[in-house]
């Protein structure tokens, strides 16, 4: 399954998988909510657990999200670790 996934969104799989997730789940529960219509047909007790797990799905996927997104802040974005790193991203010191 992880290499699946790995093949579908690359190497940042983990980031876009939840992402997406977060996406589906938001606007399922945006859907049924707007229009109850949609879950109709099936039995009350039905659609609250429908729209309850989709919105426990949103948030969880959400902070799955928020844990696994790699910031601009850390190694291999802007702010350099080591200094290698730091004569790759400034080459020339601080004299420019």
């Amino acid at each position: 399954m992880k290499t699946m996934l790995s093949k579908i969104f690359g190497p940042n799989w983990r980031s876009s998988t939840s992402g997406v997730t977060t996406v589906i789940a938001i606007t399922t529960a945006i859907a049924i909510h707007s229009d109850p219509s949609l879950v109709a047909f099936l039995p009350d007790v039905a659609e609250v657990y429908i729209i309850g797990i989709s919105k426990l799905v949103a948030v969880v996927s959400g902070i799955v999200f928020a844990l696994t997104v790699k910031d601009a802040a850390v190694t291999g974005g802007t702010v350099a670790s080591t200094v290698e790193a730091e004569e790759r991203i400034n080459p020339h010191g601080d004299n420019i």
